[in-house]
Protein backbone atom coordinates (compact mmCIF):
# COMPACT_ATOMS: atom_id res chain seq x y z
CA UNK A 1 0.00 0.00 0.00
CA UNK A 2 1.47 4.14 -0.90
CA UNK A 3 2.10 5.76 2.01
CA UNK A 4 -0.87 7.72 3.21
CA UNK A 5 -0.97 11.49 2.62
CA UNK A 6 -2.08 13.50 5.75
CA UNK A 7 -3.23 17.08 5.44
CA UNK A 8 -3.43 17.75 9.42
CA UNK A 9 -2.24 17.60 12.53
CA UNK A 10 -3.03 14.32 14.20
CA UNK A 11 -6.42 13.39 15.34
CA UNK A 12 -8.48 12.58 18.54
CA UNK A 13 -7.74 9.24 20.34
CA UNK A 14 -10.54 7.05 21.64
CA UNK A 15 -11.16 9.22 25.03
CA UNK A 16 -13.96 11.33 26.28
CA UNK A 17 -14.08 13.80 24.48
CA UNK A 18 -17.64 14.35 22.63
CA UNK A 19 -18.52 14.32 19.21
CA UNK A 20 -15.33 13.38 17.38
CA UNK A 21 -15.23 11.21 14.54
CA UNK A 22 -13.34 7.96 13.95
CA UNK A 23 -12.83 6.10 10.66
CA UNK A 24 -13.53 2.55 10.49
CA UNK A 25 -11.17 1.07 8.12
CA UNK A 26 -9.46 -2.38 6.86
CA UNK A 27 -6.90 -1.65 9.63
CA UNK A 28 -8.53 -0.49 12.18
CA UNK A 29 -9.84 2.52 14.01
CA UNK A 30 -8.10 5.84 12.84
CA UNK A 31 -8.49 9.19 13.50
CA UNK A 32 -9.57 11.78 11.03
CA UNK A 33 -6.11 12.54 10.06
CA UNK A 34 -5.60 8.81 9.46
CA UNK A 35 -3.67 8.00 12.13
CA UNK A 36 -4.22 5.02 14.57
CA UNK A 37 -6.34 5.69 17.54
CA UNK A 38 -4.20 4.57 20.81
CA UNK A 39 -5.09 2.41 23.25
CA UNK A 40 -7.46 -0.15 20.67
CA UNK A 41 -6.89 -3.87 21.03
CA UNK A 42 -7.84 -4.63 17.55
CA UNK A 43 -6.04 -2.55 15.55
CA UNK A 44 -4.68 -3.87 12.36
CA UNK A 45 -7.85 -5.87 11.65
CA UNK A 46 -10.76 -5.11 9.38
CA UNK A 47 -13.57 -2.61 11.33
CA UNK A 48 -16.86 -3.13 9.22
CA UNK A 49 -19.53 -1.29 11.74
CA UNK A 50 -19.41 0.70 14.61
CA UNK A 51 -22.22 2.15 16.85
CA UNK A 52 -21.91 4.80 20.01
CA UNK A 53 -24.02 6.33 22.71
CA UNK A 54 -23.63 7.79 25.87
CA UNK A 55 -20.21 7.49 26.18
CA UNK A 56 -20.46 3.81 24.90
CA UNK A 57 -18.77 2.46 21.83
CA UNK A 58 -19.13 -0.95 19.76
CA UNK A 59 -17.10 -2.32 16.87
CA UNK A 60 -17.93 -4.85 14.27
CA UNK A 61 -14.57 -6.88 13.61
CA UNK A 62 -13.21 -8.83 11.05
CA UNK A 63 -16.85 -9.57 10.45
CA UNK A 64 -17.55 -11.99 13.32
CA UNK A 65 -16.89 -10.43 16.56
CA UNK A 66 -18.02 -7.33 18.57
CA UNK A 67 -15.81 -5.76 20.78
CA UNK A 68 -17.04 -2.92 22.91
CA UNK A 69 -15.42 -0.23 25.13
CA UNK A 70 -17.44 1.31 28.56
CA UNK A 71 -15.97 3.55 31.25
CA UNK A 72 -12.73 3.55 29.31
CA UNK A 73 -12.67 -0.30 29.37
CA UNK A 74 -12.23 -2.82 25.98
CA UNK A 75 -13.87 -5.83 26.11
CA UNK A 76 -14.90 -8.53 23.25
CA UNK A 77 -18.37 -9.25 23.97
CA UNK A 78 -18.83 -11.87 21.05
CA UNK A 79 -17.18 -14.05 18.69
CA UNK A 80 -19.24 -16.34 15.55
CA UNK A 81 -19.46 -17.93 12.79
CA UNK A 82 -21.87 -15.83 11.37
CA UNK A 83 -21.64 -12.56 9.40
CA UNK A 84 -22.18 -9.47 11.17
CA UNK A 85 -23.44 -6.34 9.46
CA UNK A 86 -24.52 -3.54 11.51
CA UNK A 87 -24.96 -2.17 15.09
CA UNK A 88 -26.89 -0.21 17.46
CA UNK A 89 -26.89 0.58 21.44
CA UNK A 90 -30.23 0.61 22.96
CA UNK A 91 -31.11 3.45 25.72
CA UNK A 92 -30.59 1.37 28.49
CA UNK A 93 -27.51 0.23 27.33
CA UNK A 94 -27.30 -3.12 25.19
CA UNK A 95 -26.05 -3.86 22.17
CA UNK A 96 -27.89 -5.02 19.03
CA UNK A 97 -26.01 -6.35 16.08
CA UNK A 98 -27.52 -7.24 12.56
CA UNK A 99 -26.61 -10.58 11.32
CA UNK A 100 -26.69 -12.59 7.78
CA UNK A 101 -30.11 -13.67 6.81
CA UNK A 102 -31.52 -10.54 7.96
CA UNK A 103 -31.71 -11.24 11.79
CA UNK A 104 -30.99 -9.04 14.62
CA UNK A 105 -29.51 -10.17 17.63
CA UNK A 106 -29.01 -9.07 21.49
CA UNK A 107 -25.28 -9.54 23.07
CA UNK A 108 -26.40 -11.20 25.86
CA UNK A 109 -23.47 -12.63 28.11
CA UNK A 110 -21.05 -13.57 25.41
CA UNK A 111 -23.71 -14.85 22.96
CA UNK A 112 -26.10 -13.29 20.53
CA UNK A 113 -29.79 -13.98 21.42
CA UNK A 114 -31.90 -13.76 18.48
CA UNK A 115 -34.82 -11.63 18.71
CA UNK A 116 -38.11 -13.90 17.75
CA UNK A 117 -40.39 -10.98 17.54
CA UNK A 118 -37.79 -9.63 14.63
CA UNK A 119 -37.72 -12.75 13.01
CA UNK A 120 -41.56 -13.16 13.22
CA UNK A 121 -41.98 -9.95 11.39
CA UNK A 122 -44.76 -10.09 8.90
CA UNK A 123 -43.17 -9.06 5.96
CA UNK A 124 -39.82 -11.21 6.05
CA UNK A 125 -41.20 -13.60 3.10
CA UNK A 126 -41.18 -10.58 1.20
CA UNK A 127 -37.63 -9.25 2.13
CA UNK A 128 -35.13 -10.83 -0.82
CA UNK A 129 -32.07 -8.88 -2.97
CA UNK A 130 -31.51 -8.53 -6.47
CA UNK A 131 -28.41 -10.87 -6.26
CA UNK A 132 -29.37 -13.88 -5.22
CA UNK A 133 -27.95 -13.40 -2.12
CA UNK A 134 -30.11 -13.52 1.35
CA UNK A 135 -31.09 -9.84 2.71
CA UNK A 136 -29.40 -8.30 5.41
CA UNK A 137 -29.42 -5.12 7.82
CA UNK A 138 -27.45 -2.83 5.95
CA UNK A 139 -28.09 -0.31 8.76
CA UNK A 140 -29.22 0.43 12.36
CA UNK A 141 -30.40 3.44 13.63
CA UNK A 142 -31.39 4.69 17.28
CA UNK A 143 -33.68 7.64 18.23
CA UNK A 144 -32.72 10.07 21.13
CA UNK A 145 -35.81 9.04 23.00
CA UNK A 146 -34.98 4.57 21.97
CA UNK A 147 -37.10 4.41 19.12
CA UNK A 148 -34.91 1.87 16.91
CA UNK A 149 -34.86 1.33 13.51
CA UNK A 150 -33.97 -1.00 11.26
CA UNK A 151 -32.79 -1.21 7.67
CA UNK A 152 -33.35 -4.12 5.49
CA UNK A 153 -31.67 -4.14 2.32
CA UNK A 154 -34.05 -5.11 0.60
CA UNK A 155 -37.30 -4.96 2.65
CA UNK A 156 -38.01 -1.68 3.93
CA UNK A 157 -37.64 -0.31 6.83
CA UNK A 158 -38.57 -2.41 11.07
CA UNK A 159 -38.98 -0.50 13.84
CA UNK A 160 -39.19 -0.81 17.69
CA UNK A 161 -40.97 1.83 20.01
CA UNK A 162 -39.88 -0.70 23.09
CA UNK A 163 -36.36 -1.29 23.23
CA UNK A 164 -36.65 -4.10 20.70
CA UNK A 165 -39.13 -6.05 22.19
CA UNK A 166 -41.67 -5.78 19.33
CA UNK A 167 -40.95 -4.50 15.76
CA UNK A 168 -43.09 -3.59 13.44
CA UNK A 169 -42.36 -3.04 9.68
CA UNK A 170 -42.67 0.64 8.21
CA UNK A 171 -43.49 1.22 4.26
CA UNK A 172 -45.97 3.82 3.88
CA UNK A 173 -44.22 6.06 1.53
CA UNK A 174 -41.18 4.16 1.62
CA UNK A 175 -39.34 2.71 -1.61
CA UNK A 176 -38.45 -1.07 -0.37
CA UNK A 177 -34.72 -0.64 -1.58
CA UNK A 178 -33.13 1.40 1.61
CA UNK A 179 -29.68 1.54 1.74
CA UNK A 180 -29.12 3.70 4.86
CA UNK A 181 -31.73 4.76 8.19
CA UNK A 182 -30.98 7.58 10.28
CA UNK A 183 -32.76 8.97 13.16
CA UNK A 184 -32.44 12.74 13.48
CA UNK A 185 -29.99 13.77 16.23
CA UNK A 186 -31.94 16.06 18.17
CA UNK A 187 -35.79 15.42 17.05
CA UNK A 188 -36.93 12.49 18.04
CA UNK A 189 -39.83 11.90 15.73
CA UNK A 190 -38.08 12.62 12.63
CA UNK A 191 -36.29 9.33 10.63
CA UNK A 192 -35.06 9.23 7.15
CA UNK A 193 -33.27 7.06 4.48
CA UNK A 194 -31.31 6.99 1.64
CA UNK A 195 -32.85 4.50 -1.26
CA UNK A 196 -32.49 3.43 -4.40
CA UNK A 197 -34.40 6.28 -5.75
CA UNK A 198 -34.10 9.24 -3.79
CA UNK A 199 -34.50 10.76 0.17
CA UNK A 200 -36.99 9.67 2.63
CA UNK A 201 -38.20 11.09 5.62
CA UNK A 202 -40.94 11.12 8.25
CA UNK A 203 -41.94 13.11 10.84
CA UNK A 204 -43.64 10.31 12.48
CA UNK A 205 -41.56 7.87 13.61
CA UNK A 206 -41.98 6.12 10.33
CA UNK A 207 -45.63 6.05 10.29
CA UNK A 208 -45.45 7.76 6.30
CA UNK A 209 -42.97 8.96 4.58
CA UNK A 210 -42.46 11.27 1.65
CA UNK A 211 -39.58 11.30 -1.48
CA UNK A 212 -37.91 14.40 -2.13
CA UNK A 213 -35.45 15.34 -4.72
CA UNK A 214 -35.52 18.30 -6.32
CA UNK A 215 -32.73 19.82 -8.00
CA UNK A 216 -30.54 16.06 -8.37
CA UNK A 217 -29.87 14.84 -11.29
CA UNK A 218 -29.65 11.50 -10.14
CA UNK A 219 -31.94 9.78 -7.45
CA UNK A 220 -29.58 6.56 -6.62
CA UNK A 221 -28.87 7.01 -2.79
CA UNK A 222 -26.08 5.62 0.16
CA UNK A 223 -25.70 7.45 2.51
CA UNK A 224 -27.83 10.53 4.44
CA UNK A 225 -27.01 12.31 7.72
CA UNK A 226 -28.29 15.48 9.21
CA UNK A 227 -26.56 17.80 11.76
CA UNK A 228 -27.52 18.19 15.46
CA UNK A 229 -28.46 21.58 16.19
CA UNK A 230 -29.85 22.76 12.30
CA UNK A 231 -32.11 20.99 10.44
CA UNK A 232 -29.52 20.60 7.37
CA UNK A 233 -28.91 16.95 5.57
CA UNK A 234 -26.57 15.56 3.68
CA UNK A 235 -27.38 13.29 0.78
CA UNK A 236 -25.01 11.32 -1.78
CA UNK A 237 -26.28 10.36 -5.02
CA UNK A 238 -25.67 8.99 -7.63
CA UNK A 239 -26.91 7.57 -11.28
CA UNK A 240 -26.98 3.96 -10.45
CA UNK A 241 -25.45 1.24 -8.24
CA UNK A 242 -22.49 1.13 -9.94
CA UNK A 243 -21.77 5.03 -8.60
CA UNK A 244 -21.70 6.72 -11.55
CA UNK A 245 -22.32 10.45 -11.62
CA UNK A 246 -21.73 10.11 -7.71
CA UNK A 247 -21.80 13.30 -5.57
CA UNK A 248 -22.53 15.14 -2.30
CA UNK A 249 -25.81 17.17 -2.24
CA UNK A 250 -27.27 19.49 0.84
CA UNK A 251 -30.76 20.33 1.58
CA UNK A 252 -32.33 23.37 4.18
CA UNK A 253 -35.56 22.81 3.71
CA UNK A 254 -35.74 19.08 4.96
CA UNK A 255 -34.91 17.70 1.34
CA UNK A 256 -37.31 19.92 -0.60
CA UNK A 257 -34.74 21.47 -2.52
CA UNK A 258 -31.06 20.05 -3.43
CA UNK A 259 -27.76 21.66 -4.30
CA UNK A 260 -24.57 19.95 -4.92
CA UNK A 261 -21.91 20.89 -2.69
CA UNK A 262 -18.64 22.31 -3.53
CA UNK A 263 -15.04 21.51 -2.99
CA UNK A 264 -15.57 17.58 -3.68
CA UNK A 265 -13.85 16.04 -7.26
CA UNK A 266 -15.50 16.73 -10.16
CA UNK A 267 -15.64 13.30 -11.11
CA UNK A 268 -15.83 10.41 -8.45
CA UNK A 269 -17.53 7.33 -10.00
CA UNK A 270 -17.90 5.52 -6.74
CA UNK A 271 -20.49 5.83 -4.37
CA UNK A 272 -19.84 7.24 -1.34
CA UNK A 273 -21.21 4.30 0.88
CA UNK A 274 -23.48 3.49 3.73
CA UNK A 275 -21.94 5.82 6.87
CA UNK A 276 -19.33 7.54 4.43
CA UNK A 277 -21.11 10.67 5.73
CA UNK A 278 -21.33 12.24 8.58
CA UNK A 279 -22.35 15.28 10.11
CA UNK A 280 -21.21 16.79 14.00
CA UNK A 281 -21.77 19.71 16.34
CA UNK A 282 -20.88 22.99 15.45
CA UNK A 283 -21.11 22.68 11.17
CA UNK A 284 -18.74 20.17 10.91
CA UNK A 285 -18.88 17.36 8.52
CA UNK A 286 -17.02 14.79 6.88
CA UNK A 287 -17.41 12.56 4.17
CA UNK A 288 -15.34 10.08 2.00
CA UNK A 289 -14.60 10.04 -1.49
CA UNK A 290 -13.53 7.13 -3.13
CA UNK A 291 -13.35 4.61 0.03
CA UNK A 292 -9.98 6.03 0.63
CA UNK A 293 -9.72 10.03 0.84
CA UNK A 294 -11.43 12.11 3.45
CA UNK A 295 -12.81 15.09 2.61
CA UNK A 296 -14.16 18.21 5.52
CA UNK A 297 -16.54 20.86 5.54
CA UNK A 298 -16.64 23.45 8.56
CA UNK A 299 -19.74 25.74 7.05
CA UNK A 300 -22.23 23.39 7.24
CA UNK A 301 -21.75 20.91 4.25
CA UNK A 302 -21.26 24.06 1.75
CA UNK A 303 -17.67 23.97 0.81
CA UNK A 304 -15.02 20.98 1.03
CA UNK A 305 -11.45 19.87 1.15
CA UNK A 306 -9.36 16.75 1.44
CA UNK A 307 -7.32 16.46 4.80
CA UNK A 308 -6.14 12.70 4.13
CA UNK A 309 -5.73 10.37 1.34
CA UNK A 310 -4.30 6.91 0.26
CA UNK A 311 -6.05 5.69 3.56
CA UNK A 312 -6.92 2.15 4.20
CA UNK A 313 -10.51 1.13 2.86
CA UNK A 314 -12.73 3.39 5.10
CA UNK A 315 -15.86 1.26 5.80
CA UNK A 316 -17.64 4.08 7.82
CA UNK A 317 -17.49 6.89 10.06
CA UNK A 318 -18.35 6.76 13.80
CA UNK A 319 -19.47 9.85 15.07
CA UNK A 320 -19.38 9.94 19.28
Amino acid sequence: MSARRLLRPAGNSLGGERNIAWLLTDEGVLTEAGEPSSGVPFNGQPVTAGAARDGRVAFIINEHEVWTRTRGRWRKDVSTDLDLFSLAWTDDGHVLVGTEQARLAAVDDGTLRFLSSFDDVAERPLWDTPYDAPPELRSLAAGVDGTLYANVHVGWIVRSRDRGKTWTSIRNGLDRDVHMVAAHPSRPATVFAATAVGFHISHDYGDRFVRRREGMPYHYQRAVACFPERDVYLASTAMHDGGEGAQLYRSEDEGRHWTRVSGLPDVVNRNLNTHQVAALVGGRALAVIRDTSLYVSEDWGVTWREVASQLPMVNAILVV
